[in-house]
């Protein structure tokens, strides 16, 4: 097999799994979001830790955790993972999930929008075109809901937050992640003692308790196929796969899930496809143009 052919099923694997997420977060709905964002924390720091001893990575992580500087912003950047995972599943347990949809279309652009803002990068006339165009789309959610469109704005900030402070650290994917897991996992252990010292929590011998442990899991294993479908496949290439997710994530909604489907939401869905349309037209030329 091609490595691009390797690379291909990878990335395609990867964010066909990020797609289907809200199936496997539906199964466990009746859990509170938090405590199910507790687990995910916990599981997935232990899943990385074994990960890195395999990998042989571990020492990464001691000389990274010297540096306070990198420790401190590793501690909020894992704030922002913590507060994305968390919106996305308080939102699938409302039956919000063509908001998450809507938020990771959207998500390339508000990326885009930071980097002009924060790193003074310069946006061409289809990019501030592309990102006002998403704007308008925001616009007639507010309009028709009559308030902010809060899980599909938050996502995307969340996440664009967190991919610029990343981006700016050059920390590795897994020993960033595990880091962050790690600081959080403290807190999180903490809420589930409480939990079960009021007999209140949803874990054990049971389905729930083995959904809780596998959310580690499926957190890990679409990082892995990412990050080893990176080796083989241009970035621009992974950046028109990426739009998998989002597009299985609204058609689980409506025909799964019977989410509405209303007029407001094709004109927003519709507006928000034309700008990545736009966006990744003047990307194409830029790099013609380059060549």
């Amino acid at each position: 097999m091609k490595s691009t052919q390797k690379g291909f099923i990878l990335a395609l694997a990867t964010f066909i799994m990020w797609g289907i997420f809200p199936i496997f977060f539906k199964f466990i709905e009746n859990v509170a979001a938090t405590e199910v964002l507790a687990h995910r924390i916990i599981w997935s720091a232990l899943i990385l830790l074994v990960v890195l001893i395999i990998t042989k990575k571990l020492a990464n992580v001691k000389r990274i955790i010297k540096i306070k500087k990198v420790t401190l912003t590793l501690t909020i950047t894992g704030a922002l993972i913590a507060s994305n995972w968390g919106i996305f599943i308080y939102a699938i347990n409302q039956n919000e999930i063509l908001a998450t949809s809507l938020g990771y279309f959207i998500n390339p652009l508000f990326s885009i929008l930071l980097g002009a803002i924060i790193l003074k990068e310069e946006l061409n006339s289809a990019l501030k075109l592309s990102i006002f165009i998403v704007f308008i789309a925001i616009g007639i959610q507010i309009y028709a809901l009559g308030k902010l469109p809060i899980i599909s704005i938050m996502l995307p900030l969340s996440f664009a937050l967190y991919g610029l402070l990343r981006k700016r650290l050059g920390v590795r994917t897994f020993e960033g992640l595990f880091i962050e897991t790690m600081i959080l996992a403290p807190f999180a252990l903490l809420y589930l003692i409480y939990l079960t010292i009021n007999n209140s929590g949803e874990f054990g011998m049971n389905f729930n308790g083995i959904m809780l442990f596998l959310s580690g899991f499926v957190t890990i294993l679409p990082l892995l196929t990412f990050n080893a479908s990176t080796k083989y496949l241009k970035l621009s290439t992974i950046g028109f796969l990426q739009y998998i997710s989002p597009t299985l994530s609204m058609i689980i909604a409506v025909f799964i899930y019977n989410e509405v489907l209303d007029f407001y939401k094709i004109i927003s869905f519709a507006l928000i496809w034309i700008s990545l349309a736009i966006a990744a037209t003047a990307n194409l030329r830029r790099k013609n143009d380059t060549k």
